[in-house]
């Protein structure tokens, strides 16, 4: 397996297991948060993430 689908194949696990985790979180409180938040956490998490790759 190349590098590259390796690396894909560790990203995809990841946000699987963000999901899986925020799934349970959501089952076990009542407290939500707001999309803008969230995708604005997201953008900058992604951001850094492609930062890092182009410094490779």
């Amino acid at each position: 397996m190349s590098d590259e689908a390796t690396q894909k194949r560790l990203f995809d696990s990841e946000v699987y297991f963000k999901l899986k985790e925020a799934e349970l979180e959501a089952q076990q409180t009542s407290q939500r948060y707001l999309h803008k938040l969230v995708f604005a956490n997201l953008k900058k998490t992604l951001e850094a993430k492609v930062e890092y790759r182009e410094d490779l």
